[in-house]
């Protein structure tokens, strides 16, 4: 089962690309550093308490693993 979080970021990826994000339920919120993820995480508990955050970051289209 794919969790809401994570089906709503895969419908909007491409705006996302190359960006560290934090999701819960419908919002997405773009971090640029740690105090912008410490910020966006405490603000998230706030308005969603009990939700746990989807943290990721969206890779360009072209990344190659080795």
């Amino acid at each position: 089962m794919v969790s809401k979080e994570f089906a709503n970021l895969m419908s909007k990826v491409e705006k996302y690309r190359g960006r560290h994000v934090v999701a819960v339920e419908d919002e997405i919120v773009v971090v640029k550093d740690e105090k912008g993820l410490k910020d966006a995480l405490k603000r998230l508990e706030e308005k969603y308490p009990g939700r746990i955050p989807l943290i990721t970051f969206i890779p360009e289209e072209e990344v190659m693993v080795l």
